[in-house]
């Protein structure tokens, strides 16, 4: 069994799902900014990459080519070909690649499109999925929940033991159960992590699960940053 997992935690490929229509939101969440005028998004990816440097990539989900234009306009974004870009970060760390994938078109499955696009790129691999709804995850919180994974879906458990399925590790049996459920009309991908009996954990701290779907929640997002800049700072000064 160990050794399975040693093989899976080598093949990881890093997702992360962004472009929903954020209707609640009223604009997309993945281009909205917390610090330092850097997008949502610009900062996961960073994350991922470097919770996973041993990746070639890491993947970008989007619904359609249409979603594209506005992460292009980031001057750090080189684009490489129609679904690959660099990304170079704001510090000296080297750039990147980043895959993009769409969704096929015409559906409509929710953030059940951007993983079961992941599956059909490669459908032998383990995927680390984040949703763009969690912005203060750090690099700690996914090299832990690469350390607990076990089962078909690893996922965080919140605080009132709900899973939290779009911050976790899914294997192809758990993709290839959820492309199942799709067909069937049954959308939710926690629906997949409740009935392949997934791995749960707890975070070492709740602020790895704050999630942001509305204006108000975004404004207690930018609150907070500012909070954690300031501590931040404090301590350098001290």
């Amino acid at each position: 069994m160990a050794s399975q997992l040693s093989e899976m935690s080598t093949a990881i490929k890093p997702l992360l799902l962004a472009g929903g229509r954020s209707t609640r939101m009223g604009s997309r969440k993945e281009l909205l900014c917390l610090a330092n005028d850097i997008p949502i998004y610009e900062q996961q990816l960073l994350r991922l990459h470097h919770a996973f440097p041993e990746s070639d990539a890491v993947f970008l989900s989007l619904p359609s080519p249409a979603s594209l234009p506005e992460i292009l306009e980031n001057p750090r974004i080189e684009r490489v070909a129609d679904t690959t870009f660099r990304l170079h970060t704001a510090n000296s760390s080297p750039p990147f690649i980043v895959y993009i994938l769409y969704d096929n078109p015409g559906e409509d499955l929710g953030p059940a499109a951007g993983l079961l696009s992941a599956y059909r790129y490669d459908n032998s691999a383990t995927w680390l999925v984040v949703a763009c709804d969690y912005p203060f995850f750090p690099v700690s919180a996914l090299r832990y929940l690469r350390g607990h994974m076990a089962g078909p879906v690893t996922c965080f458990e919140n605080a009132d033991g709900i899973y939290e399925p779009l911050l976790g590790i899914w294997t192809p049996e758990a993709l290839s159960l959820l492309d199942q459920n799709v067909q069937r009309g049954i959308l939710g991908p926690k629906a997949v992590a409740l009935e392949s009996k997934g791995t749960s954990i707890r975070p070492e701290s709740e602020i790895w699960l704050f999630n942001m779907n509305t204006r108000a929640e975004y404004e207690q997002a930018l609150r907070m940053s500012d909070e954690m800049n300031n501590c931040a700072d404090n301590m350098k000064a001290s």
